[in-house]
């Protein structure tokens, strides 16, 4: 008889982490498409300024509004790495669970558990695992897994792709 599997670490949500988290979770658009909101608004506020006898400052609103969206797609990252480094939840050690029922976190600020029927979809990254259910997508970094705990995750996602 198989004992059930049971599997417990504890880590740091450091600025590595958070970095890894986002390198895996966010996909990467190198488009010239992402601009276009950015260069319509850029554009519509010329336009006002030169060809309409409109208040000014609504043109250099606009003017300006485009400028904060290109600044916020070119620093998308670091934005998102101060957000998570400035929150409570920041340097705080976190303890994974992962067991025959689900994977489970706990640190002294979240407590939460994805059970496995939860789970439609198990993505392997580089680093990692992409795990999508209805309430979104989490990351699970393999670099605190053991083998034998990544090797029953890679089995539970054969399982989801069947």
């Amino acid at each position: 008889m198989t004992t059930p599997f049971s599997y417990s670490s504890t880590y740091t949500l450091d600025k590595s982490h958070y970095g890894e988290t986002y390198d895996a979770s966010t996909p990467v658009d190198n488009s010239q498409k992402i601009y276009l909101i950015s260069l319509s608004l850029g554009l519509l506020g010329l336009a006002l300024l030169i060809f309409s006898q409109i208040n000014p400052y609504a043109a250099w609103f606009l003017i300006a509004l485009a400028a904060l969206e290109v600044f916020s797609l070119r620093f998308r990252k670091p934005w998102w790495l101060a957000r998570q480094m400035i929150s409570k939840a920041a340097n705080t050690e976190l303890t994974l669970h992962i067991d025959e029922d689900g994977i489970s976190s706990k640190s002294i600020h979240v407590e939460s558990k994805i059970t496995w029927a939860e789970i439609s979809k198990i993505e392997a990254t580089a680093q990692g695992w992409l795990l999508y259910h209805a309430g979104g997508k989490n990351y699970l970094s393999a670099r605190c897994l053991s083998e034998h705990a990544q090797d029953f995750i890679k089995a539970k996602a054969l399982l989801k792709a069947q």
